[in-house]
């Protein structure tokens, strides 16, 4: 292939001095170098990977089937887990660097002070210089000072202070430990404003007399009695849970809480006291505490107790 010269003052060629296109002008074209085009075809330019084919407009990746691209490793083997030192870790709030070796999670973070997340973000979970796992309280959902309302679920310091029974729950229910409004334990039976005692006395024959009549709803607990008795008439007295229309003591249906006989003299007034370490239930609500003596006995009986 030769070249033509330009003529610098008009532009025109001129066709008397030429160059020749050989390796000594270097100006040679070595055609072998250039890729050889699909047969079929007379220009070289884009082609398809699928058929060797041009194709004069570029693909749309969208508009065409997907390729399935694996990768693989120097043995030919597919790497299908990433959990190298090249990933990137989880955030708490802001990123960070995490304590643990390539490959393994970082299951919580120490801070010597911690500090807060933002709202709706995602936190880490804060550990000891001993790595285990910090768990603090809500104040504000647990602690309750004294003297206020108490609220919240069973698990405080202190007690609840009751001058009444609570409402009695389930069957393995969790409940709350109570006390009276001094904050005393109660352990065994009641607060003071719970306390009642009740008192009768009479000089002739009782047949079923009431001594105590609950509260609708309420059953008796007696804590402790006292029988007193004087004259010279002796008697068996009888004193025993019945309902209120039930006048007549029945031995052993009845639940009774004393039955005996007092031989009261000129020279000797006999008595009972009992202090009971655990209250005697009456074991149905509403049945009222009665008194039953076969004489006209001079006699004092007082009662101490609770409703529940």
């Amino acid at each position: 292939m030769d070249y033509q010269y330009v003529k610098l003052v008009d532009g025109t060629l001129d066709s008397t001095a030429k160059i020749a296109g050989d390796a000594t002008n270097g100006l040679d074209v070595d055609v072998t170098r250039m890729a050889p085009l699909v047969a079929g075809t007379a220009f070289a330019g884009k082609m398809q990977l699928t058929d060797g084919t041009s194709d004069a407009t570029v693909r749309n990746l969208a508009a065409n089937d997907a390729l399935n691209v694996a990768i693989v490793d120097g043995a030919g083997n597919q790497v299908t887990s990433f959990a190298g030192s090249g990933g990137t870790s989880s955030t708490d709030d802001a990123d960070f660097t995490p304590l643990s070796t390539a490959g393994t999670p970082s299951m919580g973070v120490f801070e010597s002070t911690p500090t807060s997340v933002t709202d709706g973000d995602m936190g880490i979970i804060g550990i000891d210089a001993n790595r285990r796992v910090k768990v603090s309280v809500d104040a504000s959902a647990l602690d309750v000072s004294h003297d206020a309302v108490d609220s919240g679920a069973p698990v405080k310091v202190g007690l609840q202070a009751r001058t009444s029974f609570p409402t009695a729950v389930a069957n393995a229910d969790r409940v709350n430990a109570i006390g009276d409004t001094l904050g005393r334990p109660l352990v065994s039976h009641i607060a003071p404003e719970q306390f009642i005692w009740k008192q009768v006395e009479a000089t002739t024959t009782q047949t079923g007399t009431t001594i105590w009549d609950p509260t609708a709803g309420k059953r008796i607990a007696v804590t402790g009695y006292e029988i007193g008795t004087g004259g010279t008439t002796p008697a068996l007295v009888t004193i025993w849970f019945g309902d209120n229309a039930d006048v007549t003591f029945t031995q052993g249906t009845d639940q009774v809480l004393f039955r005996g006989s007092l031989t009261p003299s000129a020279s000797s007034t006999p008595g009972v006291i009992s202090n009971l370490t655990s209250p005697v239930y009456c074991t149905t609500a509403d049945r009222e505490l009665h008194y039953t003596t076969s004489a006209g006995i001079t006699i004092y009986i007082t009662i101490m107790g609770y409703e529940w």
